[in-house]
This record gives structure tokens, sequence and C-alpha cells, in this order.
């Protein structure tokens, strides 16, 4: 195969199949397609960069080395690769760090050994993994934040990380509604005192047991707006519901209920 190794320019290449090859000397997988021919080791003069391969360069220093777990395991070259650039999307729309990539790339890889992604769209499943790497280290990401950046809905996700979290035996804390305040708080520039009271009511809710099976963005939206009120910080519903990610109905209807149910004796 007339072709070099982009690594270390080996040109004994075994094909895997499928579009990719692999390195015999230093076993890098890569895409066959042509932005690898393009390929140079030394720094190109700007008008010599071809953006596709820049672009792909950025993203493979997470994504590299997983690319052998396609070598050991059940996971296909191609899947991996789709997985690898839908999770290094949605992490960056989400803004998500680096650890978050990694763990979730890796939640993928042991999901496609388990069977998980067999039948199933490598870009759901890896939506899932990066919501279920979110919840594994607390980072405050919702099922509806994500889902937004995927062809999933919030249910379908659900769904997708109960199976994950179940199949790979995984110990996860149950996610406080709390936790979200700071972060949506910060969006709507509030006070302090604004975000610990929504903290507050939102603990209250909770030992009332009023919390469950309720949205958490209309949650977090109504807790917000009412603590907003009460500390005389102007906040439109329209403004807060835009933040969170719920309707302005919900988040009038929502508030309504807490309110009376605070205030009832």
């Amino acid at each position: 195969m007339n072709i070099n190794c982009p690594e270390c320019k080996s040109q004994e290449i075994k094909n895997e199949g499928d579009g990719i090859l692999s390195c015999k000397q230093c076993e890098l997988i890569f895409d066959s397609g042509p932005q690898w021919t393009k390929y140079k080791p030394t720094v190109p003069s700007p008008n010599q960069i071809d953006i596709q391969t820049t672009e792909k360069q950025a993203a493979s220093k997470i994504i590299l080395k997983w690319q052998n777990e396609t070598r050991n395991g059940n996971l296909g070259s191609r899947s991996i690769l789709m997985a690898s650039e839908e999770i290094e999307r949605i992490c960056n729309e989400l803004k998500l760090g680096d650890n978050i990539k990694e763990s979730a790339l890796e939640l993928f890889s042991s999901s496609s050994k388990v069977g998980i992604v067999r039948g199933r769209s490598s870009e759901k499943v890896a939506a899932a993994s990066i919501y279920t790497a979110c919840r594994m280290v607390n980072v405050p990401r919702t099922l509806d934040e994500v889902a937004s950046r995927t062809s999933l809905n919030r249910n379908e996700l659900s769904k997708l990380h109960r199976l994950i979290t179940r199949k790979l035996k995984l110990q996860i804390h149950a996610a406080g509604t709390a936790n979200f305040i700071s972060r949506f708080s910060n969006k709507l520039r509030l006070p302090k005192i604004v975000e610990e009271e929504a903290t507050k009511t939102i603990e209250t809710l909770e030992a009332k047991h009023y919390s469950h099976g309720i949205s958490p963005n209309a949650l977090l939206g109504a807790t917000l707006y009412l603590a907003c009120k009460k500390m005389k910080i102007r906040r439109s519903q329209l403004e807060i519901a835009k933040v969170v990610g719920t309707s302005e109905v919900t988040l009038r209807n929502r508030s309504k209920q807490i309110f009376t149910l605070l205030n009832s004796k």
C-alpha cells in the first residue's frame, strides 16, 4: 500500500476495512481519506494549511489515545471516530473541559464492549456518554442542555444514560437541583443573596418531596423568579425561562404552585 503513516512515516500499513488503516510499527489507527495525504510533519505556511486537517489535528490530542481501543475490543474503527467527533462537538458547545471529553470517550468505549452501541446510533450513545460523564463528577448540565445539541429528546437521552449506568455498574449520586442554581444565577447576573434564597427554597421543596417528577429546569426557573421577587431584583419570567430552558407559561404555573406551597399553613 503506497501510503506513509502520518505518525512514524512507516510504509507498513494494514487495511482494517471501512476506509480505516493502521500502522504495524506504531499501531496508530487513521482514516485513509485525503486529509492524511496532505499531512506534513513540518509546520506549513498559512496558505498551505488544509483547514480540514488542522481541525482534525486540534481534536486528535484527546482522541488519538482512544483509537487503539479499536484493536483490542469490540469497538469498530468507524464508530470510535464518529463518537470522538460528536463528543468533541457537543463538549465544545457546552464548554465542557478535557476531563469530561476523555471520560465520555472511555464510557463510549466501555459501552461498545458490553453491546450498548450495537443497533444504536454512535452519535446518540456518545451524547449519553457525555451526560453520564457530567453526572459522575457533578458537573451541572441538564438533560435538556445535552439533548438540545443532538437528535435525541430528553426522554431518549435519559433512557440511554440509565442503560449505560446499569450495564457498566456505575455508582452515580443523585444530582441535586440546587447544584445548578449557581450557574444559572451567574448567567442572569443575579446577586449572591438571590442565589442563596433560591437554594433555600429548593432545599425546602425537596424536604417536602415536591420536586419528585418535576422538570428540574422549571423548578430552577421558578425558584429563581420567586427569589428575585422577594429580594426586589427585577428579572422577567421570560428572561429566566430562556436561560434555564423552559417555557414562560410553565415557569409561571410552577411559581404559583411553589408560592402557594411555601405559604400554606
